[in-house]
């Protein structure tokens, strides 16, 4: 018998663009977005409350806040070069960094 989802409160969300990519946002749940300066500017795309959803085409004009929390720095990861029967090795080293971020509700 397959699963089937009925009668499940539908869950307040926003999809964000921030800085050229698409965020799904939940109230008062942080996520990470790409380095942000001062302030955090973003486009609205869609809001769902509810059994209501608002679409924008593509954006919508409603304001949401957004609360800067912090800047981190990911994990490094190691990026390696090889050639063989040439001495040829390169390594670089990248650490992503981020914003921490919350949507106030």
């Amino acid at each position: 018998m397959p699963f089937l989802i009925y009668n499940l409160p539908m869950i307040k969300y926003a999809v964000l663009e921030i800085s050229g990519k698409q965020y799904k946002a939940l109230p008062k749940i942080p996520f990470e977005v790409d380095l942000q300066g001062e302030s955090v500017d973003a486009k609205i795309l869609m809001i769902a409350d509810g059994e209501k959803i608002k679409i924008g085409k593509p954006y919508l004009e409603d304001k949401i806040k957004i609360k800067k929390l912090d800047d981190l720095k990911k994990k490094k990861i190691r990026v390696a070069k090889y050639h063989p029967k040439s001495n040829y090795r390169r390594v670089v080293g990248f650490r992503r960094k981020v914003t921490k971020v919350v949507l106030e509700a």
